[in-house]
């Protein structure tokens, strides 16, 4: 039996043709020969996995940057061109390049690229477990992981975080599962790669430099829906509209999961939140039921990731009990509203992953407040209003950062009692400092990109780190 779904609708502007796959499965076989000129592109860590992948497999490798490459034994470097891409019969991409590079018009044409997941995936056996949505995929993957791993699976958690999935397929040593976070990026260049669950959260506004517009970015996050196996089975969000058109369309076993309070929603569907710290999973008629009281998921947002990896990990047929242990054991996640320290009563958060607003609106909300708000970085194009709104009667003072700050400035004029300027983390935090009061909460969450200032958010994170330490 064929394990493939129905080909997606071609409308869908990342969805491969017939001919696409056509194209890529018979890359596969001169792969398989190891008879093949390939070029990766991003000399980033996924791209570097890949290369390494290739050259395992026996074939011709160039890797490509805008930037000088330091090569590695047996792998060329050349400069980002459509010419060195033309020599080559399979193209390789990271997700940090844009699909929109006219470099990759012609290779992406001709269906000769493919994204570093998809080339992965040809030499993982493991059952592949793809997380993805706007936010908390990073939690709900890691978390997932953990469930399974706590119910004696061997587990790999990789692909956006952590470790890229070339690196499985480089490894020796057999997994159980394998459960990846993918971002839109990745799920772009996906053609032939299965997925025995596939787990969409959420679709807010995001990387709106990017996509054209919303419509754009979720038909990237819907790739993960249509690449599911041929018995796999959909964990999605029924309070989204986007994830849920998406389960209605496509069809095939879906498992909803709905983090409402009270909801009346339990039924053969999947998992609810019946309070804050309770949710019932409903599965032929039997329900379950987990308790969700842990510091380590702290806020409604992280209640909704537990849930959603309940139903993630149970498509495993792991015992309910084997599940609860994981969930009181989990220590989530660095960067992700993780408590710093206490200093004079008061407490310091690091949430530098909440790279857009959507993502800092939960951290503001999942606080009792009074809150110090640092926040500001490189914008990303979505209001702030949501935002501004969402922290009304608990911040108490704003702190602008990086080059968002007259964005930041403007948003919240008039509408906290304490609004600055201090330009660098460092001048924030000391600030921050002098102003807090004992019950206050310093809350990093930039609602922005990191690159402004920053490697990236884990670096901005561990700058926040150091400097609260210090404290």
């Amino acid at each position: 039996m064929s394990d493939r779904q129905p080909e997606p609708d071609v409308s869908q502007p990342f969805a491969p043709s017939s001919e696409a796959r056509a194209r890529v499965d018979a890359l596969r076989a001169l792969l398989a020969q190891g008879n093949l000129r390939a070029a990766v592109v991003g000399a980033g860590k996924s791209g570097r996995a890949a290369a390494e992948l290739l050259l395992a497999q026996g074939a011709e490798v160039t890797l490509v940057d805008d930037q000088a490459v330091d090569p590695f034994p047996g792998i060329k470097a050349a400069p980002f061109s459509a010419q060195t891409l033309e020599l080559a019969e399979l193209v390789v991409l990271s997700p940090g390049v844009p699909r929109s590079r006219p470099e990759l018009a012609a290779s992406i044409g001709r269906g000769k690229l493919v994204g570093e997941i998809e080339l992965a995936s040809w030499f993982i056996k493991a059952p592949l477990v793809g997380i993805t949505g706007t936010n908390g995929k990073s939690t709900t993957t890691a978390l997932t992981a953990h469930l399974l791993a706590s119910a004696g699976k061997k587990v790999f958690a990789g692909g956006n975080l952590g470790e890229p999935l070339s690196r499985l397929a480089l490894s020796k040593d057999p997994v159980d599962v394998a459960v990846v976070e993918l971002s839109s990026y990745q799920l772009e260049s996906l053609i032939d790669a299965r997925f025995a669950v596939a787990c969409w959260l959420n679709l807010t506004p995001d990387h709106l430099d990017r996509y054209p517009n919303l419509d754009v970015y979720g038909a990237a996050k819907r790739r993960l829906i249509e690449q599911r196996s041929v018995h796999g089975t959909a964990v999605l969000n029924a309070k989204d509209r986007a994830c849920a058109r998406a389960g209605i369309q496509l069809g095939g076993r879906v498992r909803w999961f709905a983090a409402e309070a009270h909801s009346d929603l339990a039924g053969p569907f999947g998992t609810v939140l019946r309070s804050e710290d309770t949710a019932i999973r409903t599965v032929e008629g039997a329900t379950e039921a987990y308790d969700l009281a842990t510091p380590s998921l702290l806020g409604h947002h992280n209640r909704s990731n537990a849930i959603a990896a309940i139903e993630c990990a149970r498509h495993f047929d792991v015992y309910s009990d084997a599940i609860q242990r994981g969930l009181h054991s989990f220590r989530g996640l660095p960067h992700r509203l993780e408590l710093i320290r206490e200093v004079g009563g008061v407490s310091w958060y690091n949430d530098s992953k909440a790279t857009n607003v959507d993502s800092s609106i939960t951290g503001v909300t999942a606080l009792p407040g009074p809150i110090i708000l640092i926040v500001g970085g490189k914008d990303k194009g979505s209001p702030w209003a949501p935002l501004v709104e969402a922290g009304q009667g608990k911040v108490k003072a704003v702190l602008a950062i990086g080059q968002a700050t007259l964005l930041v400035m403007a948003a919240y004029a008039g509408r906290v009692p304490l609004l600055e300027e201090n330009g660098t983390l460092e001048q924030a935090v000391k600030r921050a400092r002098g102003l807090a009061a004992p019950g206050d909460q310093v809350l990093l969450s930039p609602a922005c990109a990191s690159f402004d200032q920053f490697k990236n958010y884990e670096h901005r994170g561990e700058v926040f780190r150091g400097l609260v330490e210090a404290l």
